[in-house]
């Protein structure tokens, strides 16, 4: 610990109060004034171990793979290298193993120019304690093979096997020492085509090597109860389970006919016996369907009855009963009525938890009768471009004795529809959502570190009472206190910090250019953002989302981003709806243009653009995609071009408050002075 007095450090952690919420000790106090280094930042943070009463004697914590000291009441310190990324592993003979990954900015606590870690809760390794790791819907097929128009395709199949694994290389850390972990594989598996496809809009296939990938990351069972298991008839499911069990990898939910989809993967984990299976929440409109028959091969079918026999059955064989259930709408915010009905029911029949999964997007955490649902936990290794799909989350479950224990929400980022581990923006946007839909469900959600967690008993707040809008760092995540005077908003761009743009060898797509090249840089405080780099001086410049911006409701919108320019130069904000059915294609930058600004040259500058939207005639905001296009005054090839962006972001405001739903208050990121006139202008 360079610069650092260890016995300062020893005294100031051993005399910090431990009622109440633990929080890290300002760096200032904690090491008597010592400075980092240069090219260091010091960190603090604190291990729970209250509720399980751990012994925190012999746990051990490490910063990017380097031991820390520690105190012997949890709490830690140390003068760390400046990273854009810092995974904290703690590991001890009593305790199952965490790992969690920071950012910089949603860390820095400005009273002492550190990194304060909120406290990160420890489970005890008890006697009858497994640890369960599920993750959402996951393939790797169709786009990971497609050229990119800044460099190869994610897979290619000269080097397989090492593209595979490097789709999983950043969040297998936080399953590997799992007990079992399970994901949704939503696909068929096969070399080539099997055979004719299924008479549907969308059907996938991977290659068989993804199944050995999988257990390479420690994944040991997949899930095959959904609408893509059946993409190509009865020859896909045929080499599909063909290539898993030639992976030894465990599958449920599919089969030959109905007798075989409805057979559970039974485990034996410490002496705890669970079978997990899966099913499809509807059949399918087309001919043949999805779902197995008595003659037939698909997806198990979700029918009451036949969730009603297969929990009977595990139960009298002595199994815990896991259900994963493929069901509900598409990129909705809720459980259906049926999908609800259903996961209830098998809480009702004794099943500890039960997972969802399809709308590609999270659903809350419920509670119920002491087991947990989790209604749907998002993409998890998926092809999707839409921004809405790549906020989700990994769920770690705990079961005592087969029973609830606790659980921990993960959040993960889908960066190159990989999953990563989630910080800055688009953690923040994971535990809004996650807390708002969850709270509607009477689930109270605790914060562990950077992670969301929830007992079967004694849940807990993520931060005591409410707070204005503000700049994000862990700290501070609180519902919004209610103001009938405030209009308030949620940031649809939370990806614009630049904070979580890249990771190993994976990098954002949202974000496309045209006359430029793109590049994500990180300053001397290890935060992320982004450069623009145009090919030349005498034409314009241009950045636009790659995606369309589904997931809005409102008509008033706020573009704000801070800017640096080399020169003098203009701004413009366009804005072009999505086509409709029918539309002719016109090119991804041609838009309206509804605001400018003149941004002078050589420092950093704060743009603003307020505007409005109109809706559609059913009612529904339209999708639409926000351009900006920079062009230099002097339109000169020589000098500097690079423009540089940070803290972009895109603000939907509410129509009004409901300040008489506490639920909602988790959405909100911005507030101003209720309906404001729509301008354009520099701020």
């Amino acid at each position: 610990m360079s610069g650092v007095n260890r016995a300062t450090i020893f005294l100031a952690l051993a005399v910090l109060c431990t009622a109440g919420p633990l929080r890290a000790h300002p760096a200032d106090s904690l090491v008597g004034g010592a400075q980092a280094g240069p090219g260091e930042i010091l960190m603090a943070g604190v291990l729970d171990g209250r509720r399980d009463k751990v012994d925190l004697g012999d746990v051990e914590v490490r910063v990017n793979g380097t031991l820390v000291q520690k105190g012997a009441n949890g709490h830690f310190a140390a003068n760390v290298a400046i990273a854009p990324y810092y995974r904290i592993d703690i590991a001890g003979n009593g305790i199952f193993p965490m790992v969690q990954t920071f950012g910089n900015a949603e860390l820095r606590d400005p009273s002492c120019q550190c990194l304060n870690i909120p406290a990160i809760e420890l489970v005890a390794r008890k006697k009858g304690r497994i640890e369960l790791f599920f993750g959402g819907d996951s393939m790797a097929g169709r786009r990971f093979f497609e050229e990119r128009r800044n460099g190869p395709a994610l897979l290619d199949h000269v080097t397989l096997d090492r593209d595979l694994d490097q789709l999983f290389a950043a969040i297998k850390p936080y399953f590997e020492y799992s007990d079992l972990a399970s994901v949704n594989l939503e696909s068929v598996v096969a070399e080539q085509q099997p055979g004719p496809a299924a008479p549907k809009k969308y059907v996938f296939y991977s290659p068989p090597e993804l199944a050995h990938a999988m257990v390479r990351a420690g994944i040991d069972h997949v899930s095959l109860g959904n609408n893509h298991t059946a993409d190509y008839r009865a020859a896909g499911l045929t080499s599909t389970t063909a290539a898993l069990d030639a992976a030894h990898l465990a599958w449920s939910g599919a089969g030959i006919n109905e007798e075989q989809a409805e057979q559970a993967s039974r485990f034996d984990l410490n002496g705890q016996k669970l079978g997990l299976f899966g099913f499809v929440g509807w059949r399918g409109n087309w001919e043949p369907n999805q779902v197995a028959m008595a003659d037939k091969a698909g997806a198990a079918w979700g029918q009451r009855k036949a969730i009603d026999r297969v929990m009977q059955r595990e139960r009298k064989s002595g199994h815990i009963p896991i259900m994963q259930l493929h069901g509900s709408a598409e990129y909705g915010d809720r459980s259906s009525p049926a999908s609800q009905q259903r996961f209830r029911m098998t809480i009702d029949m004794g099943a500890p938890i039960a997972i969802g999964h399809h709308p590609h997007v999270t659903h809350g955490l419920e509670i119920y009768r002491g087991g947990l649902i989790a209604h749907s936990l998002g993409n998890f290794l998926f092809d999707q471009d839409r921004p809405q799909t790549q906020i989700t989350y990994g769920l770690k479950v705990w079961l005592e004795k087969g029973k609830f224990l606790r659980a921990e929400a993960v959040p993960i980022q889908m960066l190159d529809y990989r999953p990563v581990p989630a910080v800055g923006g688009m953690r923040e946007a994971l535990l809004r959502r996650l807390n708002w839909l969850s709270s509607e469900l009477g689930t109270v959600l605790a914060r562990s570190g950077g992670h969301a967690a929830v007992w079967a008993k004694g849940g807990g707040v993520i931060s005591p009472g409410c707070r204005a809008p503000q700049a994000f760092v862990l700290a501070s995540l609180a519902p919004v206190c209610a103001d009938a005077a405030q209009q308030f908003g949620r940031n649809l761009v939370p990806r614009g910090d630049f904070e979580n743009a890249r990771m190993l060898d994976a990098q954002d797509r949202f974000w496309s250019t045209r006359n430029a090249a793109l590049d994500y840089r990180t300053d001397n405080r290890g935060e992320g953002y982004l450069a623009l780099l145009p090919e030349s001086g005498t034409k314009s410049a241009y950045l636009y989302s790659a995606s369309y911006i589904r997931d809005v409701s409102a008509t008033r919108f706020s573009l704000r981003s801070r800017i640096r320019l080399p020169r003098a130069g203009m701004v413009e904000l366009l804005i072009k709806e999505r086509p409709q059915d029918g539309d002719a294609p016109t090119p991804s930058t041609r838009g309206e243009v509804l605001g400018s600004a003149r941004i002078m040259g050589g420092d950093w500058q704060n743009l603003g653009f307020d505007f409005l939207r109109s809706v559609d005639a059913d009612g529904a905001a339209r999708a639409f995609r926000p351009i900006l296009r920079v062009t230099f005054d002097d339109r000169s090839e020589t000098g500097d071009r690079t423009i540089l962006l940070d803290d972009f972001e895109l603000i939907e405001w509410a129509e009004s408050m409901p300040a008489d739903d506490p639920a909602q208050a988790w959405r909100w990121t911005h507030a101003r002075p209720l309906a404001p006139t729509p301008h354009f202008s520099i701020r």
